[in-house]
């Protein structure tokens, strides 16, 4: 490795690190999602720069995301290290932080290589597309502005930031169908999948009008907003990974949720399902085995195969039922207090954006059509062992 020149200087702001600033080159992360922990410059044009988790035990989700400029147009070569792990998250630019591309880059040692023209213009980098607070609470405004769904406030997070939910009812539903998104701050594909779901969901087509003509949807798209902003790999600012909370309710971000479904079935109200955004390597639906508490047994199982026979062929539905008693996963959580079934829906870090849309539009789609041909009875589960 070659010799260390010379060391960044961090300036601070806000209990966050804001910029590191050499002669000529400055990396900034002042910015929604930033993160970046330490930099050196190693040469003239060479820099080591390095992101380090919130805290630890932590999933292997390393998430970095800066700005580079330079006083006059310059290459540069950015070495990026993420505290001894592997990177998951590869490197992507943007000359505005709302289009992006990838970057060729090398790995070598644990160590990301790539090359970029820095200028006094500032180019954007990180692990996804950028997708922060604000374009949820823009989107979550755009809808609110149907009045057949109501928008509001569910609560505040730790560090007091509104997390934004919505509510579709009619006066006779008593069926809920539950959406959950953003417990992990970088898992930006499974935003990118949560949005065009719900927009399926709270369409004007005739599907969607008669699914909500009888099944309520409570929806929250960003649970950790905390996480979000302050660049987390994983948890909340309590250091608390959320979908292992759901157990023990510590985090207000949990509780706020929790008391929202007990408020609803207080009042009547029926979960029927539960879906749960996430990413991770591939595209995976985290399933309940039929074989379990849940009814009706089948339900998944069917919306599946209409999902594989409405999707693009290059698409893998991959099924993988499984149960995780004891861990708090919400997926568990709602499984076992309300004997329906939840799924955790994951899109893959890398999938194609467009096949992401393309796929939640059919699993919207898809699901309706499948929870309208099940009837209200067989939303009750019946213990066969007591008959």
């Amino acid at each position: 490795m070659r010799a260390l020149l010379l060391i960044g200087l961090l300036l601070l702001g806000n209990g966050l690190a804001q910029a590191c600033e050499f002669s000529d080159v400055s990396f900034k992360s002042d910015f929604e999602m930033a993160k970046l922990d330490t930099c050196s410059q190693l040469s003239d044009g060479a820099f080591m720069l390095e992101t380090t988790p919130e805290n630890r035990p932590i999933n292997h989700s390393p998430w970095y995301a800066f700005k580079v400029l330079a006083k006059k147009p310059k290459d540069l070569e950015i070495n990026l290290r993420f505290d001894g792990e592997r990177p998951r998250y590869l490197p992507k630019i943007s000359h505005n932080g709302r289009d992006w591309s990838n970057i060729d880059f090398d790995l070598h040692d644990g160590v990301m290589t790539f090359y970029v023209k820095a200028t006094t213009t500032p180019l954007w980098i990180a692990g996804q597309e950028l997708f922060g607070n604000q374009k949820y609470s823009d989107w979550l405004d755009e809808l609110g502005q149907n009045k057949a769904y109501q928008r509001f406030q569910l609560g505040k997070s730790t560090q007091g930031r509104p997390i934004g939910a919505l509510l579709s009812t009619q006066a006779d539903n008593k069926e809920w169908l539950i959406l959950l998104g953003r417990q992990h701050p970088p898992e930006v594909t499974g935003a990118l999948a949560m949005l065009p779901f719900t927009e399926m969901v709270l369409s004007d087509s005739p599907l969607a009008q008669k699914f909500r003509a009888r099944f309520n949807i409570f929806m929250v798209p960003n649970l950790n907003p905390d996480g979000v902003t302050n660049g987390h790999w994983r948890h909340n600012v309590n250091g608390i990974d959320l979908n292992r909370d759901w157990k023990n309710f510590n985090q207000i971000e949990t509780r706020i949720v929790r008391d929202k479904l007990n408020e609803i079935v207080a009042s009547g109200g029926k979960m029927v399902m539960g879906v749960d955004f996430h990413s991770t390597q591939q595209d995976v639906f985290y399933t309940i085995p039929t074989d379990y508490t849940v009814a009706p047994s089948n339900l998944v199982e069917d919306w599946l195969a209409k999902v594989k026979k409405n999707t693009a062929s290059s698409f893998v539905v991959r099924n993988k039922p499984g149960v995780s008693p004891g861990r708090g996963v919400f997926k568990q959580y709602f499984t076992d207090t309300y004997k329906v079934h939840a799924i955790t829906y994951e899109m893959g870090d890398n999938t194609n954006r467009k096949m992401i849309t393309h796929v939640a539009k059919q699993a919207a789609n898809t699901l309706m059509e499948t929870m309208l041909a099940t009837p209200s009875s067989a939303f009750y589960f019946k213990d066969k062992t007591s008959q």
